[in-house]
């Protein structure tokens, strides 16, 4: 899977993390949702140290309830 934007839940550390990286390195836009801005942006930039191109983002999420709202 190449030149794909890809949404990654949990994406700052452990199978979320790798996950994340091998698409960045696959070449696809990867959208790291995850609850810790801090820990994510360090991971972004270890993906960016190791591949200059990857496209990677922050989006926070916390998937802490599962109750949505129409509001």
């Amino acid at each position: 899977m190449t030149g794909r934007v890809a949404i990654v839940t949990g994406a700052e550390t452990g199978v979320g993390l790798e996950v994340a990286k091998s698409l960045c390195e696959a070449g696809n836009e990867v959208i790291l949702a995850c609850k810790d801005e801090t820990q994510t942006n360090a991971a972004i930039d270890k993906f960016k140290e190791q591949a200059p191109n990857a496209l990677a983002a922050f989006m926070q999420v916390a998937l802490l309830s599962f109750t949505f709202s129409d509001t």
